[in-house]
C-alpha cells in the first residue's frame, strides 16, 4: 500500500470508495473533478490516498481551519475505507498524514463523526484521539 497526495486522476476512486459510506454517487465524474479543482487549489486542503496494485482504497481530506476568535486547527473532513481494505492499516495510514500536517503546524488535530457511527468512534479512540463535546448541528437548505 501506498500513501500518496492525491490527483486529478483519483477522481473516479475517490468516489467509488466515497460511495460505500454514502458520501457522493461515484456515477458523477465532473462533480468530483470540479470539487477535486477546488480543493487542489485551495492552500488549506489536503488530500491523501492510499493505492494498492494502481487502485484507490482508501482517501482522507484534512483542512487547515482558521476561526476569528478561537485557536486554529487541522481536521479531517472526510475518511473512506473500500471495504475490501478495511482492519489493514489504511485508515490508519491515512489519519497519520494528517496528524503528521497538524504536527508540523502546531496545532490541534480534530475530527467529527456522526453519532451513529459507533465503527468510527472506536476508530478515532484508538488512534489517540478523545471526545472534546458534542454538539448540534443546525443547518438551513436554499
Amino acid at each position: 500500500m501506498k500513501i500518496r497526495l492525491a490527483r486529478l486522476q483519483d477522481a473516479r476512486g475517490i468516489a467509488h470508495v466515497a460511495s460505500a459510506l454514502g458520501y457522493l454517487p461515484h456515477e458523477d465524474d465532473a462533480l468530483i473533478l470540479r470539487r477535486l479543482e477546488q480543493l487542489f487549489s485551495s492552500a488549506h486542503d489536503r488530500i491523501w490516498v492510499a493505492e494498492q496494485n494502481g487502485n484507490v482504497i482508501g482517501w482522507l481530506h484534512a483542512q487547515h481551519a482558521f476561526r476569528a476568535a478561537s485557536a486554529d486547527f487541522i481536521e479531517i473532513l472526510g475518511l473512506s475505507v473500500a471495504e475490501n481494505a478495511r482492519l489493514q492499516g489504511t485508515g490508519r495510514a491515512l489519519a497519520e498524514q494528517a496528524k503528521t500536517w497538524a504536527a508540523t503546524e502546531h496545532v490541534t488535530l480534530r475530527v467529527r463523526t456522526n453519532e451513529t457511527r459507533d465503527v468510527a468512534k472506536q476508530f478515532y479512540a484508538a488512534l489517540g484521539f478523545a471526545l472534546a463535546k458534542k454538539q448540534c448541528v443546525f443547518q438551513r437548505s436554499f
